[in-house]
């Protein structure tokens, strides 16, 4: 009979162990503890205000804490990054946008410290038309009055942006129409607005859901929106294209990111959890409110769609020429 030498064995009974352990650890019960949903953004965007929905929603189904994290800055990629490197086990996810895992991609491919890949694309959550907002009081009747009234007063005109995509909105509009405006980069749109409400800035683009509340209390008024059609919250605003702008149309989107390697059965069970609140009474109330659609996708559907909002954004920003600011 073969005898193990002392130290062997101990090897063995330590690598037995090891992977005894390893196994434990990956059938532990889904979630642990509690679950953080970062929001790449400040509060009151139209992220975040989905996002504190969703967190109520998923906390009284999971029975844990379901936190929502605030952190802006950088075009959403501070947030974006800290989820990028967080631990693949569910527990920590991003609410990412057309900002954060689209068009940041084509605006900054050297300096993002995230890719493509660091993320699992877990479910859609909504959609929303991106406007042009100016002060309730402002005297300009629709676009063309602003363009004309810019024109007039060279270099006293700004055009605030609170992400990529706005951002981007701001830079085509001044290739479209000549219009005479400088950016005004903030942090989110939520500022922006303010800023257009107090008369800082001339005007800004938003995402609809985000100035809704602006809108309601009679600070801010949309001149114009970036849609296909008219927004059914604002069926009275004409678009782009009715002003004479033709292929203007931005959309802001929201969708739930994991850390790359999140076990499959986690981001599944991820996946039915966030449509089902997709489809809470509270959460169509809120897609009445804003004007806002929901985007209702299974994983695989998920994947595609953002795989698609990628290579889109990219070839609009490489076609249109557009530069970080």
């Amino acid at each position: 009979m073969t005898r193990i030498p002392p130290l062997a064995r101990t090897a063995a009974f330590i690598g037995i162990a090891l992977l005894l352990a390893t196994g434990a650890q990956a059938q532990q019960p889904w979630p642990a503890r509690p679950i953080t949903l970062v929001v790449p953004f400040g509060p009151g965007s139209g992220t975040d205000i989905g996002t504190r929905l969703l967190s109520k929603e998923l906390s009284g189904v999971l029975g844990v804490p379901v936190i929502v994290d605030n952190k802006p800055g950088a075009n959403g990629a501070i947030g974006a990054q800290a989820v990028a490197k967080a631990a693949p086990d569910g527990h920590t996810l991003l609410v990412g946008s057309a900002t954060t895992n689209a068009l940041n991609y084509a605006f900054f491919p050297s300096k993002l410290n995230y890719k493509p890949e660091s993320f699992v694309a877990v479910s859609g959550m909504g959609s929303s038309p991106i406007g042009l907002y100016v002060g309730a009081d402002a005297p300009w009747g629709g676009l063309a009055d602003l363009v004309a009234a810019s024109k007039k007063n060279p270099g006293k005109f700004s055009c605030g942006s609170g992400n990529t995509v706005t951002q981007v909105a701001c830079a085509v509009l001044r290739k479209r129409t000549g219009i005479d405006a400088v950016n005004a980069p903030y942090k989110s749109n939520p500022q922006a607005l303010a800023d257009v409400a107090g008369g800082q800035v001339t005007y800004a683009f938003s995402d609809a859901s985000a100035a809704q509340t602006l809108v309601d209390g009679k600070k801010i008024r949309a001149l114009a929106m970036a849609a296909e059609k008219r927004a059914a919250a604002a069926p009275n605003v004409a678009t782009f294209g009715e002003q004479g702008v033709a292929d203007f149309e931005f959309t802001g989107w929201t969708a739930v990111f994991a850390p790359a390697g999140t076990p499959a059965p986690v981001v599944e069970k991820l996946n039915a959890l966030i449509r089902r609140a997709n489809q809470s009474p509270e959460a169509a109330h809120l897609r009445a409110q804003s004007g806002s659609s929901v985007l209702d996708f299974d994983v695989a559907t998920a994947k595609r769609f953002v795989d698609g909002e990628v290579a889109r954004w990219g070839r609009y920003v490489k076609d249109a020429d557009v530069k970080p600011e």
